[in-house]
């Protein structure tokens, strides 16, 4: 059975006794972020609805192809 790290609170206990008593478990995991890109939406959209970032070069839109976040990682628990 497959049960989200994020939406289990005694699961995060129990992650975090086994990173505490030895630093291995869903806690110690490294995710990679192989690819990200930033991009600008067209200058007509931003004529019409406004410009929300920093700066005329800033970007408005981050893309983050193949990383994991922490708090969607999923925990396979052998007991259940």
């Amino acid at each position: 059975m497959v049960v989200s790290l994020f939406a289990d609170p005694a699961l995060q206990r129990e992650a975090l006794q086994i990173w505490n008593k030895n630093r291995t478990g869903p806690f110690s995991i490294v995710a990679p972020v192989p690819l990200m890109a930033w991009k600008r939406v067209a200058e007509n959209i931003t004529e019409s609805f406004g410009d929300p970032s920093s700066g005329s070069q800033s970007p408005h839109l981050e893309f983050v192809f193949g990383a994991v976040s922490i708090l969607f990682l999923f925990y396979f628990r052998e007991n259940v």
